[in-house]
């Protein structure tokens, strides 16, 4: 039995969302407008708030409004009169394609998230599906900048710190990225284990065509093949010795995930590896549990994309069926679930 909260808990829990709900709204605006890459710019110094909307033409009356809001949140830090961002907000706030930049999902919630929330009351009359590739190409980029953080923390810390698989990437295999979206993390792997050969398998053809261009500016051609799963050629049987998938296992329709699974492993050598970094959603009383919340969250906001987040139990069946080893199971920054397993 929960523990019951008083009313006051409530009404202070309520205005902590809706406080947050602003604060989501004021990191969107400080992007669109630049000012998170001026104040970081002047990191050193600080900048006033005159010098900022001189800078950039902005109403000194709006723009003194939006630094005090973020001064009393936590987002700006006053120094001596002087603006600068708050410790970490450089890292979360400025820097593409590290694994702490948190803007790509902020500014999602605003494009992409908030719009499709909005419209959940009629899905849930008719049932319907708004599928992750019938959303748009500007989806499809802004999504593969909310994962490009996960798939640099897949490149540069989880696969080298998995001594075998570091060791056969530097030797060179085959390595195939399943739901490879853009190609940002096969162009990574490209250049951290340049000895390998890469493909990347999605059924999201804005994706593919984003990522080839891409890959074309980089002269990678030869290096990296993209596959639309729905029309080109697939890899040959057991010729692939490791598969990744970033954000993609939940993605997959409940219905044929396991075929899915199951296909997969017949691309794999026997003792290949199959990587996996998602969410797992857990048990009912499971669900205030602060280590599942990003969980409750992604199921929450693609329902309605058809997207169904499995539970432990739910992803080590998954895996045994299509012919896997009970999964290595590691959580990644308090939020993620990393599986690792190999090909029996």
């Amino acid at each position: 039995m929960t523990e019951e909260k008083s009313l006051d808990y409530q009404i202070k829990y309520i205005w902590d969302n809706i406080k947050g709900f602003h604060i989501v709204h004021y990191i969107y605006t400080g992007h669109e407008l630049g000012l998170f890459d001026l104040i970081a710019n002047n990191k050193e110094n600080g900048i006033s708030i005159k010098e900022l909307s001189l800078s950039k033409s902005l109403n000194f009356s709006y723009l003194s409004k939006w630094c005090h809001s973020g001064l009393a949140w936590g987002i700006l830090e006053d120094d001596n009169g002087l603006i600068k961002l708050a410790s970490h907000m450089e890292y979360i706030l400025t820097k593409p394609g590290d694994p702490r930049y948190l803007l790509p999902y902020l500014k999602s919630c605003i494009d992409h998230f908030g719009p499709d929330m909005k419209n959940h009351a009629e899905f849930y009359k008719n049932g319907k599906i708004y599928k992750f590739q019938d959303h748009g190409k500007k989806f499809s980029d802004d999504i593969g900048s909310i994962t490009e953080g996960l798939q640099t923390l897949m490149v540069h810390k989880i696969l080298p710190n998995i001594e075998s698989i570091d060791k056969n990437l530097k030797d060179g295999v085959s390595f195939l990225d399943f739901g490879c979206g853009t190609a940002k993390l096969l162009i990574k792997m490209s250049e951290k284990y340049p000895n390998s050969d890469y493909y990347g398998l999605d059924i999201d053809k804005l994706g593919i065509k984003i990522g080839n261009e891409h890959i074309k500016s980089i002269n990678k051609e030869a290096k990296i093949i993209l596959i639309d799963s729905t029309v080109d050629k697939l890899p040959n049987k057991e010729s692939i010795d490791i598969i990744t998938m970033v954000e993609v296992l939940h993605e997959i329709e409940k219905g044929i995930r396991q075929d899915i699974l199951t296909s997969l492993s017949s691309y794999i050598k026997k003792d290949g590896y199959l990587v996996i970094l998602d969410e797992t959603m857990p048990q009912n009383e499971q669900l205030t549990d602060q280590k599942y919340k990003l969980s409750v969250l992604t199921q929450y906001n693609e329902m309605t994309w058809g997207n169904d987040v499995p539970t432990e139990v739910e992803q080590n069946k998954l895996l045994k069926n299509a012919g896997f080893s009970v999964p290595e199971r590691t959580t990644i920054g308090g939020l993620f679930t990393l599986l690792v397993s190999r090909k029996i």
